[in-house]
């Protein structure tokens, strides 16, 4: 992951793969992981980066 700064990625998606998905809060430092196809399918239907900017104790945007 050289380079990623933060928000949300989404790996290793080719046939045969084990999908990943992981999503880094910048403002907090908060990190979730998710490994294999329908739980990273589920994880982003529920939306993980507007789910965690409700609840993030990080600074808010102006």
């Amino acid at each position: 992951m050289s380079g990623w700064i933060g928000g949300l990625q989404v790996r290793r998606t080719d046939r045969g793969q084990t999908p990943i998905a992981d999503h880094l809060c910048t403002a907090c430092g908060h990190h979730r992981r998710v490994t294999g196809r329908q739980k990273v399918t589920d994880f982003l239907r529920s939306q993980p980066v507007l789910q965690h900017a409700a609840e993030c104790p990080g600074p808010k945007p102006p």
